[in-house]
């Protein structure tokens, strides 16, 4: 077997655990959500015997109080709230009743019943009398009140089946929407093998999550995925491509994970040109001299030469040329005997590199492990919090998940304005735990460039360096502001606080890193010079770091960097991490 052979086996390998570790994440996920809808449908309080939810909504559409309806609607979406408070991608709930009458909690209905009714789900769940059904991403169906908005969602349909409602107003169907990217999350934080694109995919071939349309003609090529789970290789368009896949259990959909051939083992055509290229230059250096040779003392010389060379071929690198004189032969000699030990330094070399690679992906297995490892230990630690109520503990650990997830993930370092506040609101909701609500943060920034990117962890250490030095005392809060703005082919982000403010020469210092600390207070021991150091490596010496600062009367930190959006967007190794 090849070494080329061996990459490859390693990445399928590989590449099949870690679409095996996707499947089932989403499984999980998928099993969350049905456990929620049938618990609706089941759930009453058996310590009080108090009305269940779909009793409440049958008695809200009975009522004819306008105060009556509005106490129940309240009853109802308390009780709601508290089954889908371990999620953020619910978009909305609509229980539907017998007449096409209907109840909305979250958003309003995306589409009139009657025409949901009429879609060709609904009539296979009541052919083959299916009490709930996961109908994957539907188009037109995010709660945004336009019928026709064009936009995605992840939906679960169910039938209230109790016998024990009858009447046309009596609830009939609960439809329940996510976010289109809601499975995304659930694979963006793990790293595969070099490059890659994950798919999820329907049993028919329907997208469920999809980034590019390119394979779709692959997708629906369903006999390709027959098993359970698998791996192939794929012509197209000029390219051979590895694929792996896997099933989630509760769904049948289908994650494929796609890799090029090409980007595999690039570095192993690499070396071969470099190997076929120095062959070839000793090769048309002997036959230059060899028909350049006029006498018989030259001929001689040569022969042996080739002799040599001949060794080389076979793999004898430890052969070398006897050097006499000073003449034009005794000088091809001494290159010859040079190139043979320039190409036992090039094999050396390239078995040093291919060690090394070997240990790197070693190590980059580990790295990957660990911080999953952690991860899935926190995500135990939040169920059980919920299972026993511990709403603290479990907001606690989901906001270090978040935390972690953005700080270990491996898929770039920039992200969007909007993501790396929402990393800053994890790390605020740990430091309030120890602060209590000494401080507020406010997040000020036009619609238009919250998606405009930036490199990660930029603000979180100018915040944690305005809590740990900026408080005044424990009866005035601390106000921390984000404010963005876009100036020509720029971006200026400012954080303003009220408090206790510095001298310009500490301000200055501080820039310069000559008043680093060594406190272990916070979160972590990125300081204000690294933020300014990393703009500086990745932009240029135009963009970086100020800080404006007077005592007694806060402290602003500007920070200037270039307008990136979607189309300006770097590569992941055009940048300094």
């Amino acid at each position: 077997m090849t070494f080329v052979d061996t990459l490859i086996s390693t990445n399928t390998n590989k590449n099949l655990q870690l679409t095996e570790q996707i499947a089932k994440k989403i499984d999980e996920n998928v099993l969350r959500y049905i456990y929620s809808n049938s618990s609706i449908i089941s759930e009453t309080n058996a310590m009080d015997a108090s009305p269940g939810i779909i009793e409440n909504i049958n008695k809200w559409r009975a009522a004819t109080d306008d105060y009556q309806k509005l106490m129940l609607s309240s009853q109802i979406n308390s009780q709601l709230s508290s089954f889908f408070n371990y999620t953020t991608d619910l978009t909305g709930i609509t229980f539907i009743f017998k007449d096409n009458e209907y109840y909305t909690y979250n958003a309003p209905i995306p589409v009139e019943p009657a025409l949901l009714k009429s879609a060709s789900w609904y009539s296979n769940m009541k052919e083959n009398n299916e009490s709930i059904r996961v109908l994957g991403r539907l188009k037109n169906s995010l709660y945004t009140g336009s019928r026709d908005n064009g936009e995605y969602s992840i939906a679960i349909a169910s039938f209230v089946n109790n016998a024990a409602y009858v009447n046309p107003s009596e609830v009939e169907l609960i439809y329940i929407t996510f976010k289109e990217n809601t499975f995304e999350k659930v694979y963006s934080g793990i790293q595969l093998s070099k490059v890659g694109r994950i798919d999820i995919l329907t049993p028919e071939g329907e997208p469920v999550s999809s980034k590019d349309d390119k394979i779709t003609n692959i997708q629906r090529q369903q006999h390709l995925f027959s098993k359970d789970y698998g791996s192939l290789n794929y012509h197209m368009d000029n390219d051979k491509l590895l694929m792996t896949y896997y099933t989630v259990p509760s769904t049948h959909w289908k994650v494929v994970n796609t890799i090029s051939y090409n980007e595999l083992t690039q570095d192993v055509n690499r070396v071969m040109l470099i190997i076929i290229g120095v062959f070839a230059f000793i090769i048309l250096l002997f036959v230059t001299v060899f028909f350049t040779s006029i006498t018989k003392t030259v001929v001689n010389p040569v022969k042996k030469l080739i002799r040599q060379m001949s060794l080389v071929e076979k793999g004898d690198l430890n052969t070398l040329v006897p050097v006499h004189g000073q003449d034009e032969l005794a000088l091809l000699n001494k290159t010859f005997n040079r190139m043979v030990g320039e190409i036992n330094n090039l094999i050396t070399n390239i078995d040093i590199e291919k060690t090394e690679r070997l240990q790197l992906e070693i190590k980059s297995l580990q790295y990957q492990i660990n911080p999953h490892f952690l991860l899935n230990t926190l995500n135990s630690i939040t169920m059980m919090a919920d299972i026993h109520g511990v709403d603290n503990i479990k907001m606690m650990t989901e906001a270090l998940s978040k935390l972690l997830i953005n700080t270990l993930s491996r898929d770039g370092v920039y992200t969007t304005i909007a993501g790396e506040y929402e990393t800053l609101q994890s790390y605020a909701y740990f430091m309030k735990f120890r602060y209590g609500d000494r401080f507020d943060i406010t997040f000020n920034v036009p619609p238009e460039i919250s998606q405009c990117y930036m490199l990660k962890l930029l603000l979180q250490p100018i915040v944690e360096n305005s809590i740990l030095h900026g408080m005044v005392d424990v009866f005035e809060k601390l106000e921390i502001g984000i404010f963005a703005r876009q100036a020509g082919q720029s971006l200026e982000i400012r954080v303003v606080d009220n408090g206790i403010g510095m001298t310009p020469i500490q301000a200055a210092g501080l820039v310069q890193n000559r008043m680093e600390t060594n406190s272990n207070h916070g979160f972590n021991k990125i300081g204000v010079n690294n933020v300014h150091q990393r703009i500086k490596l990745n932009f240029g010496e135009a963009y970086g770091l100020t800080i404006q600062s007077e005592q007694g009367k806060g402290t602003t930190v500007i920070l200037t960097l270039p307008l990136i959006n979607d189309d300006s967007l770097p590569t992941r190794s055009a940048a300094y991490a």
